[in-house]
């Protein structure tokens, strides 16, 4: 069953473990492909919880965590913000989990957060995941030629957002 909650100090083993996976940083990050480690990560988590515009969830498969995802560059003034998933276990991609997870962050975004737009980029390379968003109900707002340069490539990334219909 799975379930989400708040992402917790102890998640930060999970996160090096998913972040350093060439099969999840290949589609994520600042720089995809990077490496991070313990240190990285606990300054990363520091400094999450002096942040006021993000909001990280773990995912998990009853209590076990399975990956991540959330909400960064929240704006109360423009009521829309920046969503972000990667599913950490190998086991676990593909079986629509990503996909559970999404509606229930697009919900607490549009419900909770009271949020008019929730924006994503993806990788044009990244098939299955702009597949599950569209299904999901966003839309391609724009593409950046060769935004991205990865394994000696040039790569086109896209802009998707969704928007809240029920005001």
């Amino acid at each position: 069953m799975i379930k989400i909650r708040k992402h917790l100090q102890k998640d930060i083993p999970y996160r090096v473990k998913w972040l350093n996976n060439p099969e999840v940083n290949k589609f994520i990050g600042d720089e995809m492909g990077q490496k991070t480690n313990l240190k990285k990560e606990k300054e990363w988590f520091s400094n999450y919880l002096k942040a006021k515009n993000k909001k990280f969830f773990t995912i998990c498969d009853s209590s076990k965590p399975i990956g991540f995802m959330g909400l960064s560059h929240i704006s109360k003034s423009n009521k829309n913000a920046d969503l972000f998933i990667a599913i950490g276990e190998d086991d676990y991609r593909g079986k629509g989990i990503g996909k559970i997870a999404i509606k229930w962050l697009i919900n607490y975004g549009f419900k909770k957060l009271k949020l008019h737009k929730i924006n994503l980029g993806v990788i044009e390379d990244n098939n299955h995941a702009i597949k599950v968003y569209r299904e999901l109900g966003f839309i391609i707002e724009g593409k950046m030629k060769d935004e991205v340069f990865y394994k000696g490539k040039y790569r086109d990334f896209l802009s998707m957002a969704i928007f809240n219909s029920k005001k």
